[in-house]
């Protein structure tokens, strides 16, 4: 990278910028330091570099039956928040599929994460709102029940603002896909869908395209402005949030330099910059947009528009115009 006045800046500079985050897994985002002494046996080992996406969700898959209790999901969810907050991040978009253990059943999961996430708003500190998932790789049965807890929750708490689609594709049929995202849609919950990750697209990537529009697509690594998809993409116009260590570590591009982001920034594209996971993948939002400037050229100026850009689509219609004064200052 050529350095320039308008991409010199350090870690800590980016630290103190406000910033918007809207791709964030709580389970994903449990940093290993947040459990030590709070559960019993050994902890498990994070995936070396380069490992397959499988061993990073193995890694999660750990993790999230470590964490199988109310206190101990209040603690780990207290400490997420409070880095996010300490990276400069004044909205946050957390977002995980409601959960059933030993100790706590989907409503509990559900309701100790919006507890923690109202003590935050009431702080004035940082906007915080959720995101339930819904698995592909659920039974029928639970990915409409995860759609009916989803469309309850959102009647009932303002924080509740739309449901992210993840998983795998091929462990579930496209009609029941749609049928889903369309009943949610109706009852005025924003989608954000991950799509097109693996090096062969899904069949069902244009479909889901074409008849629900995603507001936002998570990732969408393998989509070509080119092809069809993409000229879909670029015609309907949804954000794309892109996880630069997220898809290197995990294989989905090759490394930070040929990181899609850049080519759909170039195309004046409405894309963010995002962690996924920061547990998992040991980064923060600073340290993604440090690997944008050192890697794709990406100047302060461009993360700054990128930044002010992003607020038209985040899920909280009611936080737009706040943000939009808080984000002059980047």
């Amino acid at each position: 990278m050529t350095t320039t006045p308008e991409n010199i800046i350090t870690l800590d500079e980016l630290k103190k910028l406000p910033k918007i985050e809207l791709h964030a897994h709580i389970n994903g985002s449990v940093r290993l330091s947040y459990l030590s002494g709070l559960v019993s046996g050994d902890l498990p080992i994070i995936p070396a570099k380069n490992s397959s996406s499988q061993h990073f969700f193995h890694f999660m898959s750990e993790i999230q039956k470590l964490v199988n209790t109310p206190k101990l999901l209040q603690h780990v969810l207290v400490k997420i928040i409070e880095d996010f907050i300490e990276d400069g991040v004044i909205y946050l978009e957390l977002r995980s599929g409601p959960r059933k253990t030993e100790f706590m059943d989907k409503q509990k999961y559900i309701e100790t994460i919006l507890s923690v996430i109202e003590d935050f708003n009431k702080s004035g500190r940082i906007i915080v709102r959720f995101l339930l998932s819904i698995k592909l790789d659920s039974s029928v049965k639970e990915m409409f029940e995860n759609a009916d807890l989803a469309i309850k929750y959102s009647k009932e708490h303002p924080c509740v603002v739309g449901v992210d689609l993840s998983g795998n594709f091929h462990h579930s049929s496209l009609k029941e896909n749609l049928e889903v995202l369309k009943k949610c849609k109706a009852e005025g919950l924003k989608i954000a869908c991950h799509i097109a990750e693996e090096d062969v697209i899904s069949s069902e990537t244009l479909p889901i395209l074409e008849e629900i529009k995603p507001a936002r697509l998570g990732h969408a690594t393998k989509i070509d402005p080119k092809s069809r998809e993409g000229k879909l993409v670029q015609a309907y116009g949804p954000l794309i949030e892109c996880c630069l260590t997220s898809n290197v570590l995990t294989g989905s591009v090759p490394d930070y330099s040929q990181h899609h982001i850049k080519k759909w920034f170039d195309l004046n594209h409405p894309v963010s910059i995002c962690t996924d996971d920061v547990g998992t993948f040991d980064t923060t939002l600073s340290s993604e947009y440090l690997k944008a400037i050192e890697n794709l050229n990406f100047s302060v100026a461009d993360l700054a528009k990128l930044n002010i850009d992003s607020v038209d689509y985040i899920f909280d219609d009611t936080a737009k115009d706040q943000l939009r004064k808080q984000l002059t200052v980047f």
